[in-house]
């Protein structure tokens, strides 16, 4: 299939295009289908550090390779107790970092597990609650202040809309958002 420019369709071929009512959304039996087409709305997972991943990672800080190095320049010129002292140093930090980084990893994926982001759709001409990751393809879900956007999306109306993007562009100022097409070349 080609690739489509969302931001260079109006409003009207989107919803054709996606086979969705702008005013409807879709129908329960239609969203069961795209479900089982499409799976569910979530970014691939990235499997867990392994426990020596996590042990061997904290080696990778300039402040013990800093240390390793003087380590080894305390042994050739054969001053042991301050090599002891540095090696246990290096030693003691890499196994707080292990321990700390391992259970770090656990609490978050348990919070994952937990953790359930709600939006809302229009669904058969209603608005509904639903988990982000029921969300399929040709859905219209709704967005209030303070929401976090669930998924891609094209704008259908919009009045004042400002999103922050930080956590995409690292920019903090608010990026204001029109429903306007935008041209092909468009940089998005």
């Amino acid at each position: 299939m080609a690739e489509i420019f969302w931001h260079n369709l109006r409003i009207e071929e989107v919803a054709g295009v996606l086979k969705t009512d702008i005013k409807e959304g879709l129908s329960e039996k239609e969203v069961e289908i795209r479900q089982r087409e499409s799976g569910p709305n979530k970014l691939p997972e990235e499997k867990p550090l392994s426990k020596l991943r996590i042990f061997l990672e904290q080696f990778r800080s300039p402040l013990i390779y800093i240390l390793v190095i003087a380590g080894i320049i305390t042994l050739i010129l054969r001053d042991f107790t301050d090599a002891i002292v540095i090696f246990g140093a290096v030693f003691l930090n890499t196994i707080f970092g292990f321990f700390q980084e391992n259970k770090t990893s656990k609490i978050l994926a348990e919070l994952k597990k937990v953790v359930k982001v709600k939006t809302y759709v229009i669904r058969e001409g209603n608005e509904k609650e639903v988990e982000q990751e029921d969300l399929v393809p040709g859905d219209i879900f709704l967005l209030y202040p303070g929401n976090k956007i669930p998924a891609d999306g094209r704008l259908i109306e919009a009045h004042n809309l400002k999103i922050n993007e930080a956590s995409l562009t690292g920019e903090w100022i608010p990026a204001e958002k029109k429903i306007e097409i935008l041209l092909e070349e468009t940089i998005l």
